[in-house]
């Protein structure tokens, strides 16, 4: 251990270690740990934060038929007949999904039993019936969690939007 003064002893620490505080317990050497659309770089004397993808969102070429939407992913609709993306069974509120209007056939987010999404004043039915679909080649959402597993709210909209 390097020492500071007489009374108090700082751990060697590696490569990209902090001193983290616990209530009631002696500060520990740890390293800080990445969450989504996060990277961190450990280097001599420097620790390195940044976000990947747009804003900590990864991006898919939506190329397939269908997809079930994954948090902090946008995807750009990139296919060759309308394309259904649904909801996930599970999700936490803050949970956050963005899908961008790119093809001339489409997008449709469909649901799960018990979900609905709220678009502005508008509501889908609750359940496997309810959906919101585009319009427009170019139209565009992003889909908040509000209540888990249940209940979405829409921001960002662009286009013109069918709620069903």
């Amino acid at each position: 251990m390097a020492t500071n003064n007489a009374t108090n002893t700082v751990p060697l620490l590696l490569n990209g270690q902090l001193l983290i505080g616990s209530a009631g317990s002696n500060p520990s050497a740890n390293t800080l740990i990445a969450g989504p659309g996060i990277t961190i770089l450990n280097t001599p004397g420097n620790i390195e934060i940044s976000a990947g993808g747009a804003g900590g969102f990864s991006t898919v070429d939506a190329v397939l038929g269908a997809y079930t939407l994954s948090s902090s992913t946008q995807y750009i609709t990139d296919f060759g007949a309308p394309l259904t993306y649904t909801l996930p069974a599970i999700a936490a509120v803050g949970d956050t999904y963005r899908i961008i209007g790119k093809s001339t056939f489409g997008w449709t987010v469909a649901q799960n039993i018990g979900q609905q999404i709220n678009v502005g004043d508008l509501a889908t039915t609750v359940g496997l019936g309810g959906s919101v679909s585009s319009n427009n080649p170019f139209d565009c959402i992003t889909i908040v969690c509000v209540t888990a597993n249940t209940e979405f709210v829409s921001y960002g909209v662009q286009g013109n939007l069918t709620v069903i």
